[in-house]
């Protein structure tokens, strides 16, 4: 593989392992209180945005090939990508509908309405399993990736 390819892999990798730790911390408010879940959400967005940046190219494709002859495992994954991404982006602006600390930070006031509230708590919930069969369905490319990059720096 060349080098180009190898670095915008362990990119995505490395981006992979950020964007799941930050998901893992923001999604304890309970360890962090809501001011603190609040504004580490606002700093997830970030690691978020350049998955997304990262695989745009897959994003871009991914429509064409959901129309072609490809294998079932692959048109699973293609709709659970886009499943995972709607319910995180639900999560998202539901979350700041419903903010309590970072929004009237900001001197912004909302009517925090209960459907939001219902929202938010659901889809919170659902992201848990559908990141855990996410992972698994991108499990040979990660522990294909962390066997190279291993072995790479078992030579150098």
């Amino acid at each position: 593989m060349s080098d180009w390819k190898q670095n915008i892999h362990k990119t995505r990798y490395v981006m992979g392992v950020l964007l799941l730790v930050s998901f893992m911390i923001v999604s304890a408010p309970q360890a962090t209180g809501v001011p603190g879940h609040e504004w580490l959400s606002v700093l997830f967005v970030v690691p978020f945005a350049v998955h997304v940046l990262l695989h745009w190219d897959w994003i871009k494709q991914s429509a064409k090939r959901f129309t072609e002859h490809i294998s079932a495992k692959e048109r699973i994954s293609l709709v659970w990508n886009y499943l995972l991404y709607l319910t995180m982006l639900l999560a998202t602006v539901s979350g700041f509908l419903v903010s309590v600390a970072l929004l009237p930070t900001l001197d912004i006031e909302l009517h925090i309405q209960d459907f939001w509230s219902k929202i938010h708590h659901d889809s919170a919930t659902l992201i848990m399993p559908i990141i855990g069969v996410h992972l698994a369905l991108h499990w040979r490319w990660i522990v294909n990736l962390t066997k190279r990059m291993c072995l790479k720096r078992a030579k150098a």
